[in-house]
């Protein structure tokens, strides 16, 4: 169903309110929350109603009193609460990855050392936490990424890696990469009896990369393609 920007405002309103109150929302309410006078909010609501976005319900709410319009109240649909809560999920998610993207990019870029410890545990604390899938396959990749530069792998042998990132994004060599970057990482034996714990996280990246939109999945290899650049550029 298109809506226009102000039905989205209206609706929006109404959403709002009807949280706040848990009861059908008389239409003056939504005429004081957006300094319009009632007849203009009423007919907006009939509108919406129209369009199967709300529901008018008859009694006489606890604000107003008496015949006629006072006594019609609207509640949203199930499908205009499924479709604000989907909007606002999207919204919510891209606030969580640009804010992921840019403190672990600043992160990396303000290093004076090599020393990446502090931030490749704070992305391993984080990594049981619910997120979204975006920002969980960018952190368990850049976990990955630091171990394999704590590894000092000669650079001869990370040139797949390049090959990989060069290459168009797909979700087979996303998984590729991360299986690589893992072998690379643990291919010492001091370090083998930590692969176990690692593994665990590359198989919470494969369930996360399977659920990836193509936007989402151009977003991490871009994303991986930068991280991957700095760490690998020799520090002055």
């Amino acid at each position: 169903m298109r809506l226009t920007f102000r039905q989205k405002i209206f609706l929006s309103k109404l959403l709002d309110a009807y949280r706040d109150m848990k009861e059908p929302v008389h239409y003056s309410v939504i005429a004081n929350r957006l300094g319009l006078n009632n007849s203009t909010a009423y007919d907006m609501l009939r509108l919406l109603e129209q369009k199967g976005m709300v529901a008018s319900i008859y009694g006489t709410p606890k604000e107003t009193a008496g015949p006629g319009r006072s006594s019609v109240c609207f509640v949203p649909t199930a499908e205009t609460i499924e479709i604000f809560s989907r909007l606002t999920g999207t919204v919510r998610e891209q606030d969580e990855w640009d804010d992921t993207k840019t403190r672990v990019l600043a992160n990396l870029s303000s290093g004076e050392t090599d020393d990446y410890k502090d931030l490749l545990n704070e992305l391993l604390d984080r990594i049981p936490e619910p997120r979204s899938s975006l920002v969980l396959c960018a952190e368990v990749i850049t976990a990955l990424l630091l171990k394999l530069k704590e590894s000092k792998q000669e650079l001869a042998q990370q040139d797949y890696l390049d090959s990989l990132l060069k290459a168009p994004a797909t979700k087979l060599r996303m998984s590729v990469l991360a299986g690589l970057i893992l072998g690379l990482s643990f291919a010492d034996h001091e370090t083998q009896r930590l692969l176990g714990v690692y593994q665990e996280y590359a198989e919470k990246y494969e369930a996360s990369l399977e659920q990836l939109s193509r936007d989402s999945l151009f977003k991490l290899h871009r994303f991986t393609r930068d991280v991957w650049n700095i760490l690998r550029t020799p520090s002055v």
